[in-house]
């Protein structure tokens, strides 16, 4: 047998192991749930009468438990676990519930998850676990949504639904005795010519490992292009991983128009025996503040975007189903959004998503407005452990550019600088940001200027005050204090029913303000607030799973109200300066006095005006696509369109409409449809 086919062996042999020593099994059927009081106690067994669900679940959009802040409790049977598991590990997997879970096996208290609600958590259920033939195994969970003073949210102190369960996905995950907590791919790109290290961090469950082996692989993820593939005999360093760096050459760079990603496998080895093995996507690029300006990948950029407010739909709540996902973040896409925040932590799923789709993501610590100052011991802790859990979970996601600490908290300078240095001790790669929204009374001493950017939730006479034309004054006074740093306007939008006007006055209010802001040359982007009428356990408007506030310019089902278009006008980074006829001369004497057209004439001018406030970025590989005389598609692709730069091009033998539109690239839809 020669070498080659020896080598060939090797390689493969541990990875069809792999197909049945690693791999995941669902555990989102065959579940009963019961609401109690905190005196029962129902580990080992529920009522006759508890109810069958599906995860993701949520009971505050069932009917008569709309408003319970309370405890329940989830149970099912794990037929999936048999004698073949013996001698396996296997990892009980919760990606959120909300938002204190503790957590039995066969009885047997496993763990507790508790004043974290939005991250997900895991336990090693093997030693509870019965492998003998024809053996019953039970897993039974307690949630608690109470508010709470030791939780964060904060009391009843957040502006979006309190829904309780097991909201997110659930899962076993069977491996051999080496299991992997995590992995991170840290991208260093040489900008000049596109080529990348990436740094691989990996963290094992088991500390007491000092070597291990590992295989990596990193393949292109559209076209599944094979990039690296190495073997790596790893030592654990002091910090707990284990960590090497390959070679990438040149890549393609993540671009919010043009979110090229790549997957990264490593396999953890034991004499040649794969025991575990993580896939993610990633992507390579650079995000950063340079003077008054965001820069991506080395291009100075001013982006423009929308708040999504997950849970909103009534028939779903905070457990959205993948489908709804998907049609958020495409209405968000198809509104021109390039970047937008998260008041709490996201699914992954979701994240995936905004990774592929290309929208820049802020995440946060749900901290919104209480308490003022700073955090009790306790709150510390979930706090820390929140945001411990987030990075570790969400490193990889090349659409997470910043981690937020606190929304709209005043006097908390001390805390968080306390908690941006222990953010950046996790992740030294993004931004860390606490939102604010009285830059413009606190000036310099607006807590959010301690931080890596500075913000402002900005709500002249939508919510401050009764007076809008107090925003020039406002910027004035901000624009003072900043040196060379600039503003990212956080929030901004009108607050119904508090300010009345419908979506009428919203298109007025959006005009006004988003025109400021793009007027401000020290405004690095916008996110308006919000995609969608909310559900929030603080609204104003409807009751139980209906009860919402009506700040979106889509309605609570993603919707469009006439706002979304002319939001998806104001985000547009092109605008159309003139169209007519490719050949015809002004004739004053013609019916329209405009232009003589010749009969024959059936080819356009079109003249494109690149944006030079919010949004400003170059364009590149976008193409005009349009319908013909005949009815055949075209396509024209577009030459790199510079910010304040008008151009023109003739479209040849265009419909009788003119009807064209102008994409991205790799984009579901056009950012102008003429």
């Amino acid at each position: 047998m020669n070498h080659r086919l020896l080598l060939f062996l090797w390689t493969c042999l541990p990875l069809m192991a792999a197909a049945q020593a690693v791999y995941d099994i669902p555990l989102n059927e065959g579940w009963k749930f019961v609401t109690a009081d905190s005196t029962a106690h129902y580990a080992d067994g529920l009522p006759a009468d508890a109810q069958s669900v599906s995860i993701p679940h949520t009971w505050n959009i069932e009917s008569g438990l709309e408003e319970y802040a309370g405890i329940a409790w989830y149970q099912r049977d794990l037929q999936e676990i048999n004698s073949s598991h013996r001698g396996q590990t296997i990892r009980l997997h919760f990606r959120g519930v909300y938002h204190s879970a503790t957590v039995w096996v066969n009885g047997q208290q496993v763990g507790e998850h508790l004043y974290a609600g939005y991250t997900p958590f895991s336990f090693d259920i093997t030693p509870y676990l019965a492998f003998q033939p024809g053996a019953d195994n039970r897993l039974t969970v307690r949630v608690d949504n109470s508010y709470s003073e030791n939780n964060l949210p904060y009391r009843r102190s957040f502006d979006w639904a309190n829904d309780g369960g097991i909201y997110r996905p659930v899962s076993l995950h069977v491996s051999q005795s080496r299991t992997i907590r995590y992995v991170h791919v840290t991208p260093d790109i040489n900008l000049t010519d596109s080529t990348a290290v990436a740094h691989f961090d990996i963290r094992l469950h088991e500390p007491d490992i000092r070597r291990t082996t590992c295989r990596i692989i990193i393949r292109d993820h559209a076209t599944q292009r094979l990039i690296h593939q190495s073997l790596q005999e790893l030592r654990r360093q002091t910090d707990g991983t284990f960590r090497c760096q390959v070679d990438c050459h040149k890549v393609h760079l993540w671009h919010f128009d043009q979110p090229h990603l790549y997957t990264f496998t490593v396999e953890v080895l034991h004499h040649q025996q794969i025991c575990d093995s993580r896939t993610e996507r990633f992507g390579f690029r650079r995000f950063t503040v340079e003077g008054d300006r965001f820069s991506l990948n080395g291009e100075p950029v001013r982006l423009q975007g929308i708040e999504d407010m997950p849970g909103s739909h009534p028939d779903y709540g905070m457990a959205e189903p993948p489908a709804h996902m998907l049609q958020t973040i495409r209405t968000m896409k198809r509104l021109n959004c390039a970047i937008t925040r998260y008041h709490w932590p996201q699914d992954d799923y979701r994240l995936q998503l905004t990774d592929s789709l290309g929208i820049l993501v802020q995440e946060e610590l749900p901290w919104w407005q209480q308490p003022q100052t700073e955090l009790s011991p306790a709150l510390c802790e979930s706090a820390r452990r929140q945001l411990t859990e987030l990075i570790e979970a969400h490193y990889n996601h090349p659409s997470i550019y910043a981690w937020g600490v606190s929304n709209e908290v005043r006097n908390n300078t001390a805390e968080i600088k306390r908690l941006a240095q222990y953010v950046h001790s996790a992740d030294s790669t993004r931004l860390v940001l606490a939102m604010g929204n009285r830059i413009w009374q606190n000036l310099e001493n607006d807590p959010p200027l301690a931080l890596d950017l500075p913000t402002w939730n900005e709500y002249t006479g939508t919510w401050h005050g009764n007076d809008r034309n107090q925003l020039p004054e406002h910027f004035a006074n901000i624009g003072k204090v900043l040196g060379n740093r600039p503003l990212f306007i956080t929030e901004g939008g009108l607050c119904e029913p508090a300010f009345t006007g419908g979506d009428t006055r919203r298109v007025d209010e959006m005009l006004f303000h988003v025109n400021h802001w793009k007027a401000q040359p020290f405004v690095c982007g916008f996110i308006y607030f919000c995609l969608q009428d909310y559900r929030t356990q603080m609204g104003e408007e409807g009751y139980g799973k209906y009860r919402i506030r009506r700040h979106g310019v889509t309605q609570a089902n993603l919707t469009p109200k006439a706002s979304y278009n002319m939001l998806r006008q104001l985000c547009s980074p092109l605008l159309i300066s003139e169209v007519k006829p490719s050949r015809s001369q002004r004739d004053n004497h013609t019916l329209a006095g405009v232009y003589a057209v010749h009969p024959d004439d059936h080819d356009v001018s079109v003249a494109l005006t690149v944006s030079q406030s919010i949004p400003c970025y170059v364009l590149r590989g976008y193409t005009i696509r349009y319908a013909d005389a005949t009815g055949a598609l075209r396509s024209v692709s577009l030459p790199h369109l510079h910010p304040g730069e008008t151009y023109t091009f003739v479209l040849p033998e265009i419909n009788p409409q003119y009807h064209f539109a102008i994409y991205p690239p790799q984009a579901e839809f056009p950012v102008i449809d003429y």
